[in-house]
């Protein structure tokens, strides 16, 4: 049987390791490896020889008298080799030898979530909590839903200690021990199963009928919600006896209206009501007394990202500036506000000066007055104006993630311009090597910077105010009535699937460059409606950073890795938004939108999945827009070797008639 299962998982390219690779790796299992201990036994971090590679990893020996055996060691094992997601942790491989059982993993550096929380590990930020939930909630949506399997899978030990975070602090599922595989074609569907989990996480509805659902994974993942939100464990026996679990006793606080009260003091500070409100929601929802009326990890993740753009409202005066301790620029809350320095007065800069340099050139050295504070360097092709100018403008806030913040800059009597502020710490030399490769960027349906800066403690680059907004806002807000621009029928649809997908073949060919994020928000439509691909090669400016998004191809794990595939990828999920005018995860199906498409006959796609405004038009030749729906759903196919090119796509596209 054994070796019928190893066979089984070679076949599936996990890697089987010898005892001397482990002890080799482990130095003979030295306690100064231990990283940490569980009922499973120990985990130490090791070097493994990797054919000619040395790989960091985290191996996990099974200890002779642990609770967990045999048949937990190879569900952990089997289930790993089949799961493929940026937000689970991977598996490198195993060795079972010698009475040993030892599980490898890539190993994760900034340890569990639980420790960063309460257990002397890195203090955490509220927005880096936020994020950490919506990636750990995005894994076990990708396990419920059956994405990455026939099945879906039940975790059955969600708990902040197997929510691993790496170098960026993003979340990744772990410990697949206890996992069940049930079918998920029925929202009820449980298994009949011996309780096993850990106290403080288990739903009551499972603890009492021995009936295993999702919803019971979604029960513990709000006590997590709970644990990040206030920052104690869920049992806590030193405590009266009334607050031990965590599960009731902040329950009870909300009831009672003391919200703000059970809240960690370490980031009391940092936290906005709103933004409050809605996390405790989702997490009092996600404990409910009847499984069938808590949330889907698919809605979990919708609310918890609809809590973190409540948060980002704060406007970023409200975090600190992480590219200096010396230098720094405050955008206050408000609609408008000047684009300002805030000098620091340990350092003794004169802004004056800094402000009257001269604008330079393409191909000017910036670096020239770099000790005085910086240089604005212009592309060609584009307008210009004064660094002053800039500075002066007034600004309007729009976004920001972890690596930049976006405004709209009203430069004085002229045009606007969106301004990114980069909020990541980056060398000169890489800095100007990529925006200026990006300055080279010519074609209609590519957006590329027109100036960029380079100052001591700001990283800025410009780019051409677009007025009609991005995809993502128009099919959402085509929706509503009053809506500015022309309708959205099949011409402009068809029009903007043509130009994105010219616009990636020109950056895949003649620029050899990968976007790696394509999605809806990130394509823009001019005063013409004509799309324009936004933040080419900003990626590159980031650190390796795991996805946070629906549309994410299931081998992404961080820029690193992007490919052409993964941008076709994200081309066939804009392609499905556009003809559905759905978002990526349709609010009435707890699966993503791919496979909500496939799940309709095809003889039913016109009537059943195409947006309404289509059979309003009555587009002639329906088996041509049959066509398009099962190219995307190409484009979309899990096997990145299944998915066409984004030359064999637009070759298709431009065959259709409008």
């Amino acid at each position: 049987m054994e070796d019928i299962k190893n066979q089984s998982l070679q076949a599936q390219l996990c890697r089987q390791f010898s005892i001397s690779d482990i002890e080799l790796a482990t130095h003979d299992f030295d306690e100064e490896f231990v990283v940490g201990r569980g009922g499973f036994g120990k985990v130490y971090k090791g070097t493994i020889k990797i054919g000619d590679t040395h790989v960091v990893a985290a191996i996990k020996r099974l200890h002779s008298n642990s609770s967990q055996g045999a048949s937990e060691f190879w569900a952990e094992i089997e289930m790993l080799s089949k799961l493929r997601h940026c937000n689970l942790a991977s598996l490198i491989g195993y060795c079972n030898s010698r009475k040993e059982m030892i599980v490898v993993y890539e190993y994760m550096p900034q340890g569990t979530l639980e420790g960063c929380l309460y257990k002397g590990g890195t203090t955490l930020s509220w927005l880096q909590r936020l994020s950490i939930c919506i990636g750990a909630a995005r894994g076990l949506d990708y396990l419920h839903t059956g994405t990455g399997t026939k099945n879906g899978v039940i975790h059955r030990d969600v708990k902040s200690s197997n929510i691993l975070l790496d170098e960026n602090y993003a979340a990744k599922i772990s410990d697949f021990g206890l996992a069940k595989v049930g079918p998920i074609n029925q929202t009820n569907t449980f298994v009949s199963t011996g309780v096993k989990g850990t106290f403080g996480y288990i739903d009551p509805r499972y603890f009492y009928t021995n009936k295993l659902t999702r919803k019971s994974d979604v029960y513990a993942f709000g006590v997590v919600l709970f644990e990040v939100l206030c920052g104690r464990p869920a049992v806590d026996t030193s405590l009266d006896e009334e607050q031990w679990g965590l599960a009731s006793w902040a329950q009870d606080r909300v009831r009672e209206g003391k919200l703000f009260q059970i809240v960690d003091r370490s980031i009391r500070g940092q936290l906005k009501a709103d933004c409050l409100k809605e996390f405790a929601c989702v997490a009092v929802s996600c404990l409910h007394t009847y499984p069938n009326h808590r949330p889907t990890m698919a809605e979990i993740v919708a609310k918890l990202e609809f809590a973190l753009s409540l948060q980002n409202k704060m406007g970023p005066s409200s975090t600190k500036s992480k590219i200096s301790n010396k230098i720094r620029s405050f955008f206050r809350d408000k609609n408008l506000m000047p684009f300002c320095f805030s000098i620091n007065g340990l350092i003794d800069v004169n802004l004056k000066e800094v402000l009257s340099k001269p604008v330079g050139s393409v191909g000017s050295l910036v670096d020239a007055g770099y000790e005085s504070g910086g240089d604005l360097v212009h592309f060609e092709g584009g307008f210009e104006f004064t660094l002053t100018e800039l500075i002066n403008a007034s600004t309007k806030f729009l976004n920001e993630n972890p690596f930049w913040r976006t405004y709209v800059a009203y430069l004085p009597d002229g045009p606007k311009v969106v301004v990114k502020r980069i909020l990541t710490q980056l060398s000169h030399k890489k800095f100007v090597s990529i925006v200026s490769a990006l300055g080279k960027i010519r074609h209609p349906n590519v957006l590329e910077p027109k100036a960029y800066y380079w100052g001591r403690g700001e990283t800025l680059v410009v780019y051409k105010f677009t007025p009609n907004g991005s995809v993502s806002s128009l099919i959402q807000s085509s929706k509503n009535e009053g809506w500015s621009i022309p309708a959205f029928g099949w011409s402009l649809k068809i029009n903007i699937i043509r130009g994105v997908t010219r616009g990636l073949f020109y950056l895949h060919t003649q620029k050899k460059m990968v976007h790696g994020d394509l999605k809806s928000s990130m394509i823009l439509l001019d005063e013409q409606c004509n799309p324009m691909i936004a933040n080419v090669g900003l990626s590159q400016l980031m650190p390796a950073t795991p996805r946070f998004r629906n549309n994410c191809a299931p081998e992404f794990v961080d820029s690193a890795n992007a490919t052409t595939e993964i941008d076709v990828y994200g081309l066939g999920i804009v392609m499905l938004e556009i003809l559905t005018k759905e978002s990526t995860y349709k609010s009435i199906h707890p699966i993503d939108l791919p496979t909500w498409v496939r799940s309709v006959p095809t003889d039913k796609w016109f009537n059943e999945v195409c947006d309404m405004k289509l059979m309003e038009e009555n587009v002639s030749n329906r088996n041509m827009l049959v066509k398009i729906i099962r190219l995307a759903l190409q484009c979309v196919e899990y096997d990145p070797k299944a998915r066409p090119t984004v030359q064999n796509v637009l070759s298709r596209l431009e065959q259709i008639e409008v």
